[in-house]
């Protein structure tokens, strides 16, 4: 943000306090824009969290951080989700057709946290005249009456607007989001968590870490979560739980603290074991041995195809397999995460939102799995 537009808000777009409106910062970005004739350019980061899931968190994190260095001459406004409605008149205002609308990533475009779809919807449906991208997102409707029925409204309205992209962050998303959204633009890349390198500062390690899901996507019993901390218990005299949701909400004001916070377990742990996608992903960031179990769709092994070459995280859909990968992966000295593998693939979102929806088609053309 520039330092005349930081004069303007005495806060950035990112860090405003939930009591203070919206809608101020909106009226001094309008000004600021008047007086410079419209050289200020906007892209409005829609749907981000302040629930417990840190996973979704690091997503946001991540989007800003890509999107900063990426497009420096933009200024970034995110808008939490469940403040949406609250912004819209505030939007429908001060939105220029130049400016770019980035929705958040993850693992929610389906039916199985419908609020999500809810604002892309809100989003694609308003602004059919701005360009909209999805950022790297696994999709998930299911094979029943309900999620059949939500498939096509979203296909219908998704295809209907006339530069809108759409990112998967594995293979099976991409097929789909391909073969049912013909009308738009659709790339394959990496989660962008896996744009960032949290290993510096290093810390000492010590014992497992298991960070293992209660929700309703485990796939693991209470027996299994036994056997698991059983076989680890064999190899590692210390044993930290842990978990991407910490069952509190989050705000934007202590993203990134509660984020290092976790980050700096994963750095003090010599191995982690989980079922969780960011759990393996927040392994791999902070160049920590990790064994990833499968859930009960396809987005962790999916995921997993982008980072098996580091050699230091290890996928299986068998607790059988842990004692094996466990001795495997204490061989390794000093692992080290290397994000450059991502580069490539993450250029296909900056040529599609610097782009014309042609453009846009035409890197959608690039698998790069």
């Amino acid at each position: 943000m520039s330092q005349a537009l930081e004069k303007i808000l005495p806060l950035s777009f990112r860090n405003y306090v939930s009591n203070i409106p919206v809608y101020q910062y909106y009226k001094g970005y309008l000004s600021y824009r008047n007086a410079y004739k419209g050289k200020t350019k906007a892209i409005y980061v829609v749907g981000s969290p302040e629930h417990d899931n840190l996973g979704d968190h690091a997503i946001t994190y991540a989007q800003m951080n890509f999107l900063r260095k990426a497009f420096p001459d933009y200024t970034l406004i995110e808008i939490v989700a469940n403040r949406l409605m609250h912004n819209m008149k505030c939007l429908e205002e001060f939105c220029t057709p130049e400016d770019i609308f980035v929705l958040q990533g993850g693992g929610n475009f389906g039916i199985e946290y419908f609020r999500e779809e809810e604002v892309r919807r809100k989003i694609i449906s308003e602004f059919p005249n701005n360009k909209i991208i999805v950022f790297p997102q696994t999709i998930y409707f299911g094979d029943t009456e309900l999620g059949r029925a939500e498939f096509k409204k979203t296909q219908d309205l998704y295809g209907s607007h006339k530069d809108l992209t759409l990112v998967a962050r594995e293979a099976t998303s991409y097929e789909i989001m391909k073969a049912g959204f013909r009308n738009n633009a659709v790339l394959l890349t990496p989660d962008i968590v896996m744009s960032l390198d949290i290993t510096e500062p290093q810390k000492q390690r010590h014992g497992a870490l298991l960070c293992i899901r209660a929700d309703k996507e485990s796939i693991f019993g209470d027996q299994d979560k036994r056997t698991i901390e059983s076989y680890t218990a064999k190899h590692y005299s210390s044993i930290t739980f842990t978990d991407t949701c910490i069952e509190r909400p989050v705000s934007v004001q202590d993203r990134d603290m509660e984020l290092n916070t976790l980050w700096d377990q994963f750095k003090g742990a010599e191995v982690v074991i989980t079922d969780r996608l960011h759990g393996m992903i927040f392994a791999a960031i902070t160049s920590t041995p990790c064994i990833a179990l499968g859930n009960y769709n396809y987005k962790v092994v999916g995921s997993y195809e982008w980072i098996k070459h580091l050699g230091f995280v290890k996928f299986t859909n068998k607790l059988d397999d842990i004692p094996g990968l466990l001795e495997e992966l204490k061989q390794l000295e000093y692992p080290r995460y290397n994000n450059e593998f991502s580069t490539a693939h993450y250029s296909q979102i900056i040529q599609a939102m610097s782009g014309s929806p042609a453009e846009a088609a035409a890197a959608s053309s690039i698998v790069t799995a």
